[in-house]
């Protein structure tokens, strides 16, 4: 008599022999499944067994396949559960080679296919198991296919499998990440798995949801490792490659990843520069105005922390030297144990001083790993968005797509990024697309300068925070003054807009401060329109009395936020603003007689307003204005800036009162640190922005001939001070991040669709 065959494989049952003792508990029970299963099969077969039947056993697994799920239906398990033993398996554990697998499921895939219209909810643990079997990994492309066309029926029968199977897909974008796993089979995997998912959104559409659902449930935490974090994210967003119905939600997932590693990366800063508050503000009382950025991340090099044992070494040999340092202090300590409580105490405190060296530096490492790894995403999105944002060749315009692409990014950006305390880096994503093509630039200008509203204030703009007018401000004018490829009019429109809403907001100042009372001038003034403020008359330097209006650093928040932005723009593109002969380059060895635009006809009086702008805004842009208008021959403020000092020593506080935190501090705080296009310190993501970003460049090149007087006592030792400092050291006393941003949210991005800047002023 024969010797009983194996259904699935055509093979003789044997009994499991010995293996290792950690495979043979799977083993056994493998076998144990697959012999249960053909001697279900058998019973199956007449009783006389031909060469032909045993040909097509196909048609007999089928029918053990629709007598278990019609079993399963009555309540009879057992035939059920040993056809999920057929499908359950995974690479690490089961005693199967890839071949082996391949060779005994086979069968079974056309089985299943023949009764895939019976796949309902009831059979989950069927379903779900062929779902997340390890089938992907197989040698066999044969195999493979039709394992993935399993699936697709599956799916397209009963579309309420969805939910189920995108987790089950997109947890293998993450293959390859780990030592353990196939490097050289993870990109045969993810184009594999990329295949399916594409199958499946076109062959259900409405698949999209469970598809960023899957996505959102599977994306690594913040803390897990930068390549594994890098992968998944290369694999979402090739997903938008054919899923692009899901792009703006995949787009909302990266930047809100992004940006919490950004604000991790800020705070973890802010703790280790907390240490050295003592030492800053020594600096800062040399009154040196420093404008451009050391970089906050100078740890990352060699850098010398004041000890021998940090010179030319990692953190890692920083820790392992203060620890071989604490051995020897120890061992010191006891040696000389009878030296008196003096020595003690001495040593204690040197011991001390090394803990928290050492504390110290594991705290830089960790930051370094941290930013190594924002640098790794950031570089990631930003490779991304240049394969996907170039000119099309035929139209020498943006493709329609990535236009949409802008767009909703920028929606993002006021919904995710805008709202978000500390955030340094994210926001140059939108930075890098709008350097793409001139109309994004003119939409986002727009559309910040459409967040900080009328001057004139209406009971509808009161719904919107001051402090989102802040932000939006801070973005305007640090925007205009890094941005490299805007034009020369459009930083003159943006620097006339802002000037034109500064002097608007102080003729409505000053006519409140004629008219107090809700009737008469006041209700006229705040009936008008942005447009008709601008164009109407009252933009100059006004007439009557304003001997009432005074500075009051909690009323006027926005009109400082505009004013600094707009003094932040004049220090660095001031040359922008100067009319030259035939429009070339201002010979900066000539600046006696420069001829400046009409746009910055108003800055004057703003600066001497008696809401004292200068007072309010950051010391560093107050100072470094005051130096470059004063080397232009544009205006000299700096006797405004000496009165100013000389109240806060009084203890004026302007009209603050004696409250601990008076308005004028909390300003100063938010205005003081908030300049969103900081130069980017990531160095790999900063490839990316060197070329189209604009750095601080002094003001001529002789420095020495700007001793202009205004009349003021010690302006030129002053200016004398500013002008020695070296060019990269120019603007480290503008960096840091507001204090405190809590965004309402905004009008959506629909609604501002096709109004750009020069349309909306």
């Amino acid at each position: 008599m024969a010797p009983q065959t194996d259904v699935a494989s055509s093979r003789p049952v044997k009994q499991a022999v010995s293996r290792k003792k950690k495979s043979t508990k799977i083993a056994e029970t493998d076998n144990a499944g697959t012999k249960e299963v053909q001697d279900s099969v058998d019973s199956l077969l007449p009783a006389e067994k031909s060469q032909t039947l045993a040909i097509d056993k196909s048609i007999f697994l089928r029918k053990f396949t629709e007598n278990a799920l019609q079993q399963m239906k009555e309540g009879n398990t057992e035939e059920y559960y040993k056809l999920i033993k057929v499908f359950s398996y995974a690479r690490t554990a089961s005693h199967l080679t890839p071949e082996k697998y391949v060779e005994e499921v086979t069968p079974w895939i056309s089985a299943v296919s023949a009764n895939v219209s019976a796949l309902s909810l009831a059979y989950r643990e069927l379903v779900t198991t062929i779902f997340y079997s390890d089938w992907i990994t197989s040698p066999d492309e044969r195999f493979v296919h039709r394992y993935s066309t399993l699936i697709i029926q599956i799916l397209s029968a009963h579309p309420t499998w969805v939910p189920q199977a995108m987790p089950a897909l997109v947890r293998w974008f993450a293959f390859g990440s780990h030592k353990k796993e196939n490097t050289d089979l993870a990109p045969v995997v993810h184009d594999r798995m990329h295949g399916l998912i594409k199958e499946i959104y076109r062959t259900i559409p409405t698949c999209g949801a469970s598809l960023i659902s899957a996505l959102l449930e599977a994306l690594p935490f913040r803390t897990a490792k930068a390549n594994i974090q890098v992968l998944f994210l290369q694999n979402v967003l090739k997903c938008l490659e054919y899923a692009g119905g899901i792009r703006r939600e995949v787009l909302r997932m990266v930047l809100n990843h992004v940006i919490q590693i950004d604000v991790e990366v800020q705070v973890e800063l802010e703790d280790l520069e907390s240490d050295d508050e003592d030492e800053e503000e020594g600096e800062a009382d040399t009154g040196v105005v420093n404008f451009e950025e050391e970089g906050v991340f100078q740890f990352d090099e060699d850098e010398d922390t004041g000890g021998k044992q940090t010179e030319n070494k990692g953190d890692e040999e920083v820790v392992s030297d203060i620890t071989d340092s604490d051995s020897d202090s120890e061992s010191g300590s006891d040696s000389d144990s009878d030296s008196g409580s003096d020595s003690d105490s001495e040593a204690g405190s040197e011991i001390g001083d090394q803990d928290a060296a050492v504390l110290n530096a594991k705290a830089k490492l960790r930051v370094k790993k941290t930013v190594a790894k924002l640098d790794a995403i950031m570089s990631t999105v930003f490779a991304w968005l240049e394969k996907h944002c170039q000119i099309d060749p035929e139209t020498n315009e943006m493709p329609e797509s990535t236009s949409q692409m802008f767009l909703q990014l920028l929606d993002l950006f006021n919904t995710v990024v805008l709202p978000t305390f500390m955030s340094r880096y994210t926001q140059f994503f939108l930075f890098y697309l709008c350097a793409k093509d001139a109309q994004y630039s003119d939409v986002f200008l727009g559309t910040m300068m459409g967040n900080v509203g009328d001057p004139v204030r209406t009971n509808v703009q009161e719904r919107v925070s001051n402090v989102e007018k802040l932000a939006a401000a801070s973005y305007l004018g640090s925007f205009v003054a890094r941005a490299k490829f805007l034009s020369k009019q459009i930083v003159r429109n943006v620097m006339g807009v802002m000037v034109q809403w500064a002097n608007t907001y102080i003729d409505w100042q000053e006519q409140q401060a004629k008219a107090p009372s809700k009737e008469g001038s006041g209700n006229r003034i705040r009936s008008m329109s942005y447009g008709q403020a601008f164009g109407g008359p009252g933009t100059g330097s006004g007439s009557g009395s304003s001997q009432s209006l005074s500075a009051d650093f909690e009323k006027h928040t926005v009109f400082y936020a505009v004013t600094q932005a707009a003094l932040y723009m004049f220090c660095f593109r001031w040359r922008d603003l100067v009319e030259t002969v035939d429009g070339g380059p201002v010979i900066e060895s000539e600046l006696d007689d420069l001829r400046w635009c009409q746009e910055v006809e108003g800055v004057q009086r703003i600066v001497f307003s008696k809401l004292n702008p200068l007072r309010a805004c950051s010391s560093a842009v107050a100072q470094q204005f005051a130096m470059v208008a004063s080397q232009t021959k544009f205006m000299f403020c700096y006797s405004v800036l000496q009165q100013n000092r000389r109240k806060n020593q009084e203890g004026d506080n302007g009209g603050a009162g004696s409250a601990v935190a008076s308005p004028e501090q909390v300003l100063r705080a938010e205005l003081d640190t908030f300049f969103p296009f900081d130069p980017m310190a990531l160095p790999v993501s900063r490839n990316f922005i060197d070329n189209i970003y604009q750095e601080w460049q002094d003001v001529g090149s002789s420095n020495n001939d700007d001793a202009v007087s205004d009349g003021s006592d010690g302006e030129d030792s002053d200016r004398e001070n500013k002008n020695d400092d070296d060019d990269d050291e120019n603007e480290a006393g503008v960096v840091g991040q507001m204090l405190a941003m809590s965004i309402s949210p905004i009008v959506p991005l629909s609604a501002l669709a096709g109004r750009t800047f020069e349309e909306q002023f």
